[in-house]
Formats: C-alpha cells, sequence, structure tokens
C-alpha cells in the first residue's frame, strides 16, 4: 500500500488506493476538515501535493469546477475526490490555513 506522509503534522499513513485519501485519513484518524461529506462541495479538505504528484489519480471534473486550474497547478487536490496509486508527501491545512467556515469544524 501507498504511503502519505503529511509532512507538516509528522505522520504517515498507509493508504488504500481503492479509498479517496479523505476515507483514508478517516481510517487512521489524521486531523482532516470536511463538512460536506465528501461531495467536492465545501473544499474544507483540500490537500497540497508537495511529492510525488504522478502518483495521484487525475483531478476530475469536480475538483476542477471547485479549485480551478491555477490551484491544481500548484498541487492543491480535494482529498475527497483524490487516490494515492504511490507514495506522497503533502500539506494538511490546519484550522488557521483554512476558510472560515472550514476552520470552525
Amino acid at each position: 500500500m501507498p504511503t502519505v506522509t503529511i509532512l507538516n503534522h509528522n505522520l504517515e499513513i498507509s493508504s488504500q488506493p481503492t479509498f479517496s485519501l479523505l476515507n483514508n485519513f478517516l481510517i487512521n484518524d489524521a486531523p482532516i476538515h470536511g463538512s460536506c461529506g465528501g461531495h467536492a462541495n465545501c473544499g474544507c479538505c483540500r490537500i497540497r501535493i508537495l511529492e510525488g504528484p504522478e502518483g495521484m489519480t487525475k483531478a476530475n471534473e469536480r475538483e476542477m469546477q471547485k479549485l480551478g486550474e491555477k490551484l491544481l497547478a500548484a498541487g492543491w487536490r480535494l482529498s475527497c475526490q483524490a487516490h494515492s496509486l504511490r507514495d506522497i508527501v503533502i500539506h494538511m491545512p490546519t484550522g488557521n490555513e483554512l476558510d472560515r467556515d472550514c476552520s470552525k469544524l
């Protein structure tokens, strides 16, 4: 199974590629935010891929609509839509780095 290193939380988890990253984070009690149930509506579960973007599934239409080309090009993804196929290193925003609505969760 691929390993997801959450650099700013000093945490490593095993990721099952059949599950979204969000589900893998929830299974492993990683400190992810989210409020829409994984439907790409809130954007609170966004993460930034620091290493290994080629090990990710391609962004789908929901991600493209929510994040836009600029954020996707900068390595941002919605963990509710993305799957890790190989080892990656990410940054997982904390409450103070998120939108106001997200940081209340």
